[in-house]
């Protein structure tokens, strides 16, 4: 009758010592997998790993919570057998270490910068669990030497809590917008030496920009000296390195943002990681030399084991990630002229990767998606229309080319305004800022023909209606036997990148879709082309994308490119134009007008045209949708976005420092040609 009424007992006890295995395991895993994967996500854009980081960030911490819950509860009842009070007090050991993984490893703290302005929240929980695991701890007091092994133990935990807490704080809007803009011309210095060596150079730019473009990030205002200095030191790259440079700046940035960095590469942070590897050595020695590992559960020793090892692993990881890092080569070279910092340097520089972010960009093709038909239409009554968007999404590697051809574009801007000594007008810069293809159409003469496509219609309606005629004019001259050039690829490859941008990412733009309905009737137009009045496009869509190829094709595009206005009385188009939320209306005429020139002069119209769409969209992103890109591998228009911060073609620059100088025209004038010559 005993053994009956102690055998219900024994198997809840049971359970719960492998639901506390369990959950502990669980806890540890999730930080391995934050761990490993948890700075890939700056450097990929793949889904995967995205969801993997996005559930282990989320479920880490809620695990490791109830795994101390369920240590306490189980802690409660001090009564019981030999054998259960030692499995107790080696559980309870396990305290300290669920504190370590509550402080999160030091390659992901916020999992978007959101996450930062909940320090508040984190630093309640720091004092909410740090008060759980002490009670585990009391409870267990007096065990043996166990009970004193885990005192080392508990000032990790407690000091890896409290250095997420900080490092959120840190980052938070408030705390960076107490940064001051002195520290650029303190490291500007730096950048007078002579560069020695291409890849230092980048580094130290990207170290000097990384002060403006943080205060910019928090809507900050730098002023004019600082856009002379800045834009002095991103001059002197060619297309590829003004790339690199940027690259590594966004690193820095993400690490400011999403990681430990704010703090471990403080002397505080150095002096905390030594003393907290010296502390997790030691305890782990000690655990070996000293237990004696017949007295507790051989499962629950293995579990020891593999939590000591997770905490050596993470400490080692974390000192390898301070070394290998941009911050350690920017610190060596300060120190340069000695010949061990440059062997250092040297060494660093082989055993670290270039890559710093995907190097590839998103692409759209909406008559692609057009054709590939609706998706179920109990899909979009469930809200996940936008999943179906994404499988429409492929990314393709970053072209070379289009270096050259963005910071070209960019740098004849920027020369424009240095030769008008226009640095000073904000009404300048606004205006070329905000030219979004009438820039190009009206240095060629054009504009008057297509304003209609360009300055009289909303941003999101232009680019609907020349990516789809930039994608017939593509698909024409490709058929038409033409020498489909580099040019023609990377006109094609923005267009569907500013697309993709309009589809998946609206926020990025300075308006996006609205109610999405101009897109959609689009959409459905070009499903039902077949149908359609307009009879250029429907035959050139039966020919090019129903697989049919007859006679009737060289007919069709002599059609298409006979006459400016074949089939099309102007006034009638214009009012149709302004009332349609489809764009179809305005393809045809746009494939026609763009026809009508050389394919020379055509694609060269068409490449500027996106170029100069694509920094329109960079200047008028939000700085905010810009941070949160980086955790997703890093998006063009970031790039392009700080390429123009820092040649000057940025709106947030005033004439706040000048002005509070006293400075009057004249000395303006004169300080921009000492400076710039």
């Amino acid at each position: 009758m005993t053994m009956l009424k102690k055998l219900p007992e024994e198997v809840l006890n049971l359970w719960n010592n492998w639901e506390i295995r369990g959950m502990v395991l669980l806890s540890l895993l999730l930080q391995t997998i934050l761990i490993v994967f948890g700075s890939r996500r700056k450097t990929t854009g793949r889904i995967w790993i995205r969801i993997l980081v996005w559930s282990a960030y989320l479920s880490a911490d809620m695990v490791a919570t109830v795994a101390l819950g369920t240590l306490a509860r189980s802690q409660g009842d001090s009564s019981g057998d030999s054998s259960e009070k030692a499995n107790n007090s080696i559980q309870a050991f396990w305290a300290p270490f669920l504190l370590l993984h509550l402080g999160g490893p030091d390659t992901i703290t916020a999992y978007s910068i959101e996450d930062n302005e909940l320090w508040l929240r984190h630093l309640l929980g720091l004092v909410v669990q740090v008060g759980v695991a002490f009670y585990v701890f009391s409870r267990s007091w007096g065990s043996g030497i166990l009970t004193f092994i885990a005192i080392p133990l508990f000032v990790v935990g407690i000091a890896k809590y409290a250095e997420r807490t900080w490092v959120l704080w840190s980052s938070c809007s408030k705390s960076l917008k107490n940064s001051s803009l002195s520290d650029f011309g303190d490291s500007y210095y730096l950048m007078r030496t002579p560069p020695q060596d291409l890849q230092r150079d980048y580094l130290l730019q990207a170290y000097v920009f990384s002060y403006i473009s943080k205060l910019v990030m928090q809507d900050l205002v730098p002023g004019i000296p600082s856009l002379i200095r800045s834009r002095e030191l991103i001059s002197k790259n060619e297309a590829d390195g003004a790339f690199k440079v940027v690259e590594a700046e966004l690193g820095l940035i993400y690490d400011m943002l999403y990681t430990k960095a704010p703090l471990i590469y403080s002397r505080a942070g150095i002096i905390l990681r030594c003393i907290s590897s010296l502390l997790s050595v030691t305890a782990f020695i000690t655990f070996q030399v000293k237990i004696d590992k017949h007295d507790y559960s051989t499962t629950d020793i293995a579990i020891t084991y593999l939590l000591f090892a997770a905490a050596v692993f993470l400490e080692f990881y974390a000192f390898l990630c301070l070394v290998l890092s941009d911050r350690t080569m920017i610190w060596l070279t300060e120190k340069e002229g000695n010949a061990l910092t440059g062997a250092i340097y040297s060494l660093i520089r082989k055993l670290t990767r270039s890559e710093r972010w995907s190097r590839s960009i998103s692409q759209y093709n909406l008559v692609s998606s057009s054709i590939k038909g609706e998706p179920p239409r109990c899909l979009d009554l469930l809200g996940i229309d936008e999943m179906m968007r994404q499988m429409h999404v492929n990314r393709k590697d970053f072209i070379v080319g289009l270096q050259g051809l963005i910071f070209g574009h960019l740098r004849k801007k920027a020369e424009k305004m240095k030769e008008d000594l226009n640095f000073f007008d904000k009404n300048v810069r606004s205006k070329i800022i905000g030219q979004r293809g009438d820039g190009v159409l009206e240095r060629e003469g054009l504009l008057l023909d297509y304003k209609w496509c360009t300055t009289e219609v909303e941003f999101s309606r232009s680019i609907l209606v020349w990516h789809l005629a930039t994608d017939f004019c593509y698909r024409v001259d490709k058929k038409d036997g033409s020498n489909v050039s580099t040019e023609y690829e990377a006109s094609r490859c923005l267009s569907e990148y500013m697309m993709y941008l309009l589809v998946i990412r609206p926020n990025m733009l300075s308006q996006g879709f609205g109610d999405d309905e101009e897109y959609q009737s689009t959409l459905l137009d070009l499903r039902g082309l077949k149908y359609s009045r307009y009879h250029t496009l429907r035959e050139l869509w039966d020919l090019k994308y129903r697989g049919r190829d007859d006679e009737g094709y060289q007919h069709t595009l002599r059609e298409l490119r006979n006459g400016e206005s074949r089939g099309y009385d102007d006034g009638e188009f214009r009012s149709r134009w302004k009332i349609s939320k489809s764009v179809v209306p305005g393809v045809e005429r746009l494939a026609r007008q763009l026809l009508l020139l050389g394919p020379k002069k055509r694609w060269g119209i068409i490449k500027e045209v996106w170029v100069e769409m694509v920094a329109y969209a960079a200047a008028q992103c939000p700085w905010k949708e810009h941070t949160h890109q980086l955790r997703r591998g890093g998006e063009l228009l970031t790039h392009v976005s700080l390429l123009m911060l820092h040649l000057g073609l940025s709106a947030q620059y005033e004439e706040n420092e000048t002005d509070s100088l006293g400075f009057n025209q004249l000395t303006r004038v004169r300080i921009l040609k000492i400076l710039l010559n």
